[in-house]
């Protein structure tokens, strides 16, 4: 009894509160109400993801699959087919995805999408094998196995393209793009290729056993290169253009060559181990003048990378340039080139040289007869950088060179293959005389439109990847010739002690002596394999020439082509290593150096 009252009591508390309250129905909804009322009413169209999406693959699944974990769609082709959105993240599961299995190559990656394996052991269960054709507005026909986009990720995945040429990842101006914990291996060229404005983080990778690189950086590409290995390859790492990458704590170890450092790159070396490799540590090549610009370490912010073991040299500058390099361990005697072992900044790049620098330099009668091509009055739309022959004061016209032949239909020649040179003797003339050989022979840059969609085959010629400017043919000087008087004693000459006047005495050509150079034989590239679709060769048969091109690689030799004779100077399976060993013959031996394919001779 004595709960009666309290069960009264509550009851009409309750009665009181319903009373005095409104009715919730003559309340406004509130914000959050609404939104719950009108995801009610939505629910017929398919909501924004909240959180990424996963979906399943597995090689030569159920046809029909759904991409549930019991039952994956058969093939990332497959999965890509249902056009994932940002976010979503493909899972492979064990096995080998390949043209057998239902992939069509190129794997095109994305924008936001991830494409995973098995991160924690490097993807040494999950392969993708194989490669497609692709344009790349950059260097015209790859073949390569990914394409990867803006904010793609790519992870836990052992990644192979055995093609001619083959690629494995290709990032062509891709943002902020993530290559993790995979294994890139015995693809026919690289394993990486960053290119265009490309910005990527490629980290605890191995890169092992590509042809040619494992990671290729070009273009105007930035980003992070740090904690990979990088083994048993040509070279490991070639940076080359105008990258600008930071490459950090890496394990650079037993290939022919670690570091490639060519063209206007400015890449960042710290706290690398460079052991073990065949020739060099790194390796900087000359280009323009002032560049290569690599930041070695300086004495505010140390290098603190580390050389042991490399067979021939553990830096060699090559570039001309004296390079700052504060803060390594290495052997002082295995340094080659311009070093300065202290420095508060890295070496800084030469300055540009603008198109109104060129024109002033031209005198002001000839400027009419000079195409204008908006140099004068409005910006150029060259980039200066690539304008780098500084303008003569004593301008004296050139011989006009041969004419270049046009290329091959089945070929794309970024520069044509001129006629052989012949011995020409210059005549005199006036500025008044040759206008149109002045206007020809200026140093304006050769315009380059990038190839695309272009219908092309296997045996289609990479674009070349900088346009270098080319040596000027030179007038061919005979050897010196010295006439010996005849000598009755002598057995080796005819006797003739009073030749006529009318008689031309004999003359003997002193053979040329041009001396092995092993300082710049050590830079040459060995080929890979026993093919050689890329051959090196210099537009010229003369014997000096010839000469000097033997001083570095003692196989040269002269062979017939549809130009006429023609000095071979190399071939190569891949593009890549005959690019180097042009850029040696241009800037090191002084001849016009060209790289073609076979099939165009």
């Amino acid at each position: 009894m004595r709960c009666k009252p309290s069960l009264f009591s509550a009851i009409a508390t309750s009665m009181i509160i319903l009373a005095i309250a409104p009715p919730i129905s003559a309340r406004p909804a509130s914000p959050a109400m609404r939104l719950q009322t009108w995801k009610i009413s939505q629910q017929e169209s398919p909501p924004l993801p909240q959180t990424a999406a996963l979906i399943y693959v597995a090689p030569r699944a159920n046809p029909n699959g759904d991409g549930s974990p019991n039952n994956p769609y058969p093939s990332i082709s497959s999965a890509l087919a249902t056009k994932p959105i940002a976010g979503t993240v493909i899972q492979l599961t064990q096995g080998v995805y390949s043209a057998e299995t239902g992939e069509s190559f190129p794997i095109r990656l994305p924008a936001g999408v991830t494409l995973r394996g098995e991160p924690s052991v490097r993807g040494i269960n999950t392969f993708i094998n194989g490669g497609g054709k692709f344009i790349s507005p950059s260097f015209a026909s790859q073949n390569i196995t990914v394409l990867a986009e803006n904010d793609a990720r790519i992870e836990g995945i052992t990644l192979t393209n055995p093609n001619t040429r083959g690629t494995a990842v290709w990032i062509e101006s891709g943002k902020r793009v993530a290559i993790a914990n995979n294994t890139f291996t015995n693809s026919d060229r690289e394993g990486l290729f960053l290119t265009g404005t490309a910005d990527a983080i490629v980290s605890e990778n191995v890169f092992k056993k590509n042809g040619a690189n494992g990671l290729s950086a070009v273009g105007s590409s930035t980003g992070e290169i740090r904690n990979n290995i990088f083994e048993s390859t040509g070279f490991g790492l070639a940076i080359g253009q105008k990258s600008r990458v930071n490459v950090s704590n890496n394990n650079i170890l037993n290939n022919t060559d670690g570091v490639i450092i060519s063209n206007l790159s400015a890449p960042t070396l710290r706290n690398n181990l460079i052991s073990d490799n065949k020739r060099n540590g790194i390796v900087i090549l000359k280009d323009r003048k002032g560049y290569p610009t690599p930041d070695l370490g300086t004495s505010t912010n140390l290098g603190k990378n580390i050389f042991r073991n490399n067979l021939e040299k553990d830096l060699n500058n090559n570039s001309g340039v004296t390079q700052v390099a504060v803060g390594n361990e290495l052997d002082p005697k295995k340094v080659a080139g311009d070093i300065a072992f202290v420095g508060e900044s890295p070496t800084a790049p030469a300055p540009q040289i603008t198109s109104s620098s060129i024109v002033s330099s031209i005198p002001p009668t000839l400027r009419s007869s000079v195409p204008n091509n908006n140099l004068d009055n409005s910006p150029s739309t060259v980039d200066t950088v690539e304008i780098t022959r500084s303008p003569q004061p004593n301008f004296t016209v050139p011989i006009t060179p041969p004419k270049a032949l046009p290329p091959s239909s089945s070929s794309i020649f970024v520069e044509p293959l001129p006629d052989v040179p012949q011995p020409v003797t210059p005549k005199e003339s006036s500025w008044k005389s040759s206008p149109s050989s002045l206007a020809s022979s200026l140093p304006y840059p050769k315009s380059s439109t990038p190839l695309t969609n272009r219908a092309q085959d296997a045996n289609d010629i990479l674009s070349d990847r900088d346009p270098i400017p080319a040596i000027p043919p030179q007038q061919i000087i005979p050897p010196r010739s010295q006439y010996i008087a005849s000598d009755t004693t002598s057995p080796t000459l005819p006797s003739n002690p009073s030749p006529s006047p009318s008689t031309i005495p004999p003359t003997y050509t002193q053979p040329l002596q041009i001396p092995y150079n092993a300082r710049i034989a050590a830079l040459v590239p060995q080929p890979a394999i026993d093919k050689f679709p890329y051959l090196v060769i210099i537009p010229s048969s003369d014997e000096e020439s010839l000469l000097r091109v033997r001083s570095v690689v003692t196989s040269a030799k002269i062979i017939p082509s549809r130009f006429g004779n023609i000095i071979m100077v190399q071939g190569y399976p891949d593009r890549d290593r005959a690019e180097v060993l042009k850029n040696i013959m241009r800037s090191e031996i002084g001849l016009d150096a060209r790289v073609v394919h076979q099939n165009s001779l």
